[in-house]
């Protein structure tokens, strides 16, 4: 029984339950095995969750792990308007932070 656990920016994680192991399978691709959804081992509450086990996104980028190119990249990306004077990463950073935050609160 193959059951879906993570999503990344590589692929989707995926619990072997036989094996006892994470199989991932790269972004993109579909998974070579049948994946259970809502296997009956896993109790599920009215909501149909189960509070002990979480699906994780990790596609949402960390922007302290990102030099400053990187950030520059995800700016463009995300339509945020770096200034030409900011160069280091600390400070685009810290400018793509202030402006999320700003759409987030209108």
């Amino acid at each position: 029984m193959f059951v879906q656990t993570r999503k990344t920016v590589t692929g989707i994680e995926y619990w072997d339950a036989k094996n006892k192991k994470v199989i991932v399978v790269p972004d993109g691709q579909n998974p070579p095995f049948e994946v259970v959804e809502n296997p009956k081992s896993m109790k599920y509450n009215e909501d149909g969750f189960n509070p002990g086990i979480t699906i994780v996104d990790e596609t949402i980028p960390n922007l302290d792990e990102m030099d400053a190119d990187q950030l520059l990249a995800y700016a463009k990306e995300n339509n945020i308007d770096i200034p030409g004077n900011m160069k280091k990463a600390d400070t685009i950073r810290d400018h793509i932070k202030e402006e999320q935050d700003k759409a987030t609160e209108e």
